[in-house]
Formats: structure tokens, sequence, C-alpha cells
């Protein structure tokens, strides 16, 4: 039972650690377009070519970092999923059924 839980601990927080550095690099590589769409939006107030491109850059800078959340809390589980086979491994040892 340890090996699969440690075993399936791995591999998500392996995707999870995936997830989180690709959405935290494409994040921070859009963050300058954003904020060059949020200046051109306080200087023109008013100007719906300029509010559609700041709703635009705001929503798809929410969408990355939902993204690089998501990575984070695969990560988290899967480090639970790793802790939940130690634990299955010192019960396994204590009762003596298992194995090294």
């Amino acid at each position: 039972m340890h090996r699969s839980a440690r075993l399936i601990g791995t591999i998500v927080a392996a995707i999870g650690v995936a997830v989180l550095v690709s959405f935290g690099y494409y994040v921070f590589a859009t963050l300058g377009d954003f904020h060059k769409a949020q200046m051109f939006h306080e200087r023109n107030p008013g100007n719906a070519m300029y509010d559609l491109q700041y709703f635009v850059a705001a929503t798809g800078l929410g969408f990355t970092i939902g993204g690089a959340v998501c990575g984070a809390l695969l990560l988290l589980n899967g480090l639970t999923w790793i802790a939940v086979g130690g634990v299955a491994r010192q019960i396994e040892r204590e009762r003596g059924g298992g194995t090294r």
C-alpha cells in the first residue's frame, strides 16, 4: 500500500510542479502586457478599445494565475499522498506485515 501511495504522490506532485512552473512563467511573461493595457485604460477613460484591451488582459492574467494555483494544489495533493504512504509504511512496520 505504501509503495502505491508514494508512486501516486510522486506522479501527481511532478505534474503539479510542471503545471505550476509553466503557468507561473507565463504569468510573469504576460505581466508587462497587463500593465501596459492598464496604463492605456487609466489614461483614456471611456475609450471602448482600451477598455476591451484591459478586460482581455485582466481576464487572461486571471486565468493564468488560476492555472498556477491549480498547479500548486496538485503539488500539495501529491505531497499529501507521499505523506500518506509514509504513514502507511509506519503502520505496516508496527503490525509486522510490511516489507522494506
